[in-house]
């Protein structure tokens, strides 16, 4: 392999993982006569904005309308004391309205880590992040919270689909999933066909240097 084939290589690999980003998701699933939350992934509250607490009392989600937006939380293993929210111009809308159609604080709650999803912005309430500082292993916060509840998604009040709110500077994510992922019908984020191009740009490239 020449020295050109390697420097692109590590070239489209820095691209690559330039490109990484994480995000946590609370997953809603239905089984029998329950519904199961469970919570996976981990956030770098790093590449969000700190922003004012905003306490959760108890366990569950609550429907709000714009300008709020639907909102879950739990603080049974104690209380938040710190903030995050999305940069500006990060999309809110899947928060809005659409996740839940009424409240519900009757889950049992089993885990360690406690949170809400909103914060403040200049006195208004919006989608993000509130946590316990000490959940944090540096800027990394990874929930291990799970919910419990006799019922269903309709006698719950909650709305089968995919809501997620992604960080428009660092593409860290929130996703509030309420049954089985559905595949993606949407076009391709830029990002994703830039990495596209430039893996067949990398094979093109290889395939010159190997007739070479």
């Amino acid at each position: 392999m020449s020295i050109r084939t390697k420097m692109f290589g590590v070239a489209l690999l820095g691209a690559l993982m330039g490109q990484a980003h994480a995000g946590v998701t609370f997953t809603f699933t239905q089984s029998g006569g329950n519904v199961l939350m469970q919570s996976s992934g981990v956030l770098d509250t790093s590449k969000l904005v700190a922003a004012s607490v905003f306490g959760w009392g108890g366990v569950g989600i609550e429907t709000n309308d714009a300008p709020g937006s639907d909102i879950m939380g739990d603080t049974s293993a104690g209380g938040v004391d710190l903030a995050f929210r999305f940069s500006a111009g990060s999309n809110h809308s899947a928060w809005i309205g659409k996740l839940f159609t009424s409240d519900n604080f009757l889950w049992t709650s089993n885990g360690s880590t406690q949170f809400a999803t909103y914060t403040q912005d200049n006195g208004t309430r919006v989608p993000g992040i509130a946590i316990e500082a000490a959940d944090l292993v540096g800027s990394q916060w990874t929930p291990d919270v799970s919910w419990l509840v006799a019922g269903s998604f309709a006698s719950l009040g909650l709305t089968a689909g995919t809501y997620t709110v992604t960080d428009a500077r660092s593409n860290e994510f929130i996703t509030i999933q309420v049954g089985e992922r559905q595949p993606p019908q949407d076009v391709p984020e830029p990002g994703s066909l830039a990495l596209l191009g430039l893996g067949l740009a990398g094979t093109a490239f290889a395939r010159r240097q190997r007739k070479a």
